[in-house]
């Protein structure tokens, strides 16, 4: 709407240095002013780049609210006969549209487009409201769609929110991932948030076949991958050896163990852990 009304102050420039001294212009009749003036007038008024422009007049072209063309001796106006010839192809090329009835038709689109956003808007729900919809937790549902275990579908990101996030907090911001805090530490899926000194040390100083339990409960999952690569040459073939034995898996033995896991790597993150050696050194 807004470019509807620059090129209509344009055509209303154009109209006055006509020759033939019409203050009017009839509706239907078309008006062409040069392409480069209207990059110029855009850039000048709005601050927007070539590149910006012209994406914005070439969807104004496919909404039939202007024309871009070559310019042709016979439609070229006083505002392009000032252009000079120097600028080559592109200086020469017009655009052509229909001065009345511009800002009218713009406004029509601006108004379905208005409507489309909300009628979208209201197809979007909150997590939350996902989660009182399907009666699942939200932490499940993220960490399956973490894991790739959702259609990508059925989630939607609003523009203009993830635009204020990387105004705010920059692109790293998405991808920077966040160290845990140890009260933080509630399940092996919060693991991955662990540095991998933290979980080397963990793995190190756990029981073998409790650890072997515990792998291969959560075979095929990233977690497990993640504790494999902290792990030394000899430690995963200790592991490894024992899961090939076949242990049996009881449920509440490997949510003990899992829980006994998270204490060791939260015991380790703790201040209290890290200043011990420090104390000893110090006696």
């Amino acid at each position: 709407l807004s470019y509807a009304h620059v090129l209509s102050l344009m055509a209303g420039i154009e109209s006055a240095d006509r020759l033939d001294g019409r203050a009017r212009r009839t509706q239907g009749e078309e008006c062409s002013v040069p392409l480069p003036e209207v990059i110029k007038k855009c850039h000048a008024i709005a601050g927007h780049s070539r590149p910006h422009v012209m994406a914005m007049l070439k969807r104004m072209e496919r909404l039939n609210l202007v024309t871009l063309e070559p310019g042709r001796s016979d439609r070229v106006s006083t505002m392009s006969a000032r252009y000079s010839a120097q600028e080559g192809a592109a200086g020469r090329q017009l655009v052509t549209f229909d001065p009345v009835r511009i800002t009218e038709r713009a406004q029509q689109v601006a108004d379905h487009d208005l409507d489309v956003s909300i009628t979208s808007e209201l197809e979007l729900i909150e997590l939350a409201d996902l989660e009182a919809l399907i009666g699942v937790e939200k932490n499940l549902i993220l960490n399956k769609l973490s894991h790739a275990e959702i259609a990508e579908d059925i989630f939607a990101f609003r523009k203009t929110k993830v635009l204020n996030y990387v105004e705010e907090k920059g692109i790293t911001y998405f991808s920077r991932r966040n160290v845990r805090g140890v009260t933080e530490l509630k399940s092996l899926d919060d693991l991955e948030f662990v540095d991998q000194r933290t979980l080397f040390e963990a793995v190190s100083a756990f029981d073998t076949y409790d650890l072997a339990k515990l792998l291969a409960a959560v075979a095929g999952e990233p977690i497990s991958d993640r504790l494999f690569s902290v792990m030394t040459e000899a430690r995963k073939k200790e592991v490894s050896w024992v899961m090939r034995r076949e242990i049996k898996i009881d449920p509440l033995e490997v949510a003990e163990i899992e829980e006994r896991f998270i204490e060791t790597v939260r015991a380790i993150k703790s201040p209290a852990a890290n200043a011990a050696p420090l104390s000893n050194v110090n006696a």
